[in-house]
């Protein structure tokens, strides 16, 4: 999952995924469980915005999208997971030529995420759990790493979908704009567990290191696609 999500956050480069896999790894085995269905989850919205499928979203892709929220907000009794998916909708609406069915799906989950804070259906996170020391080196590292993500893309790097038809990386920063959001929110209002903490941020550790630091020495070209 961890792969697959760093494959999302950064379709350009395949390495960068196995790279942010083996870091993980490296981590795993003194670490707790993993909540899949929110990984699992990071990868459908992350699909839905950045169109890497090459087809646009049907009602039947949106319902199952919906379905996993829905089961993920009584699961973990927390609507912070309605409020990341309407974002995940506004951008989809930027990302397919503002379609209008998309902005009124997110107006309509965003008066659900309202309403669901005056029943108290909303919590603080994992950070106001931590020392004000940890919580300050946890934020560094998401903002480095996560800042990091903005330069990890070369505009003039060619992207294909899994169609092979040609991306714009503007519509993948899109998406990893959402993913740095995301991990915000899930820290402030959300108590995932250390190893799914870990995923988020093996993956943008996989992706920055590639990206800044292992492509240059390889001398990966842009548009090239690594053997996987």
């Amino acid at each position: 999952m961890c792969w697959a999500l760093a494959r999302e956050v950064d379709p350009a480069n395949d390495l960068s995924a196995f790279l942010a896999g083996g870091f993980f790894l490296s981590g795993a085995p003194f670490l707790g469980g993993i909540e899949l269905a929110v990984i699992f989850w990071m990868v459908l919205l992350h699909r839905l915005i950045s169109k890497i499928s090459g087809k646009n979203p049907s009602y039947i892709d949106l319902l199952v999208v919906t379905a996993v929220t829905i089961f993920l907000v009584f699961s973990r009794s927390n609507s912070v997971y309605i409020l990341l998916f309407a974002i995940a909708l506004i951008f989809a609406f930027l990302r397919y030529g503002k379609n209008s069915f998309l902005a009124k799906y997110a107006l309509f989950s965003l008066v659900i995420f309202l309403g669901s804070i005056f029943f108290g259906f909303f919590s603080l996170g994992y950070i106001f759990t931590l020392n004000p020391g940890v919580c300050f080196l946890i934020l560094l590292a998401l903002l480095l790493f996560g800042g990091s993500l903005f330069w990890a893309l070369e505009d003039r790097e060619r992207l294909y979908d899994d169609l092979g038809i040609s991306m714009e990386p503007k519509w993948v920063r899109l998406g990893q704009v959402f993913y740095i959001l995301s991990v915000w929110f899930f820290l402030f209002f959300e108590n995932l567990s250390y190893a799914t903490y870990f995923i988020f941020f093996s993956v943008m550790i996989g992706v920055v290191l590639f990206s800044l630091i292992l492509k240059r020495i390889l001398k990966v070209g842009p548009g090239v696609k690594e053997s996987g």
